[in-house]
């Protein structure tokens, strides 16, 4: 006789046993928890790479892009072309970063 020690309720996938111990809010979508925590995210790697305090990485990049000479403009861009290409496959956004940089001097006003 074999024993089967796991209940139909573990045998569900990962995201349904969080969803269900984690209940959001019904007036909040998984896509708003999940900007809201890439935007953290995104500000505690430019922290830690010594940007800004309260600008996000995108932001910064499009930043260095712009004021820098030739030699890091370059490598700035190529990190800019690489964030807003994953950002208009993934998430059908156009321009990323330079969306990211008005908003953060908006934000500072």
């Amino acid at each position: 006789m074999t024993y089967n020690s796991t209940t139909p309720a573990q045998r569900r996938p990962m995201r349904q046993r969080i969803n269900e111990q984690v209940a959001l809010p019904a007036d909040i979508l998984d896509e708003e928890v999940t900007y809201v925590l890439l935007f953290r995210l995104s500000v505690l790697l430019n922290r830690m790479t010594g940007g800004h305090h309260d600008m996000t990485f995108s932001a910064r990049t499009c930043l260095e892009y712009q004021q820098r000479r030739w030699a890091a403009r370059w490598c700035w861009g190529a990190l800019q072309a690489v964030i807003d290409l994953y950002c208009r496959t993934a998430r059908g956004e156009v321009g990323h970063c330079a969306v990211a940089l008005r908003n953060y001097h908006r934000r500072r006003r």
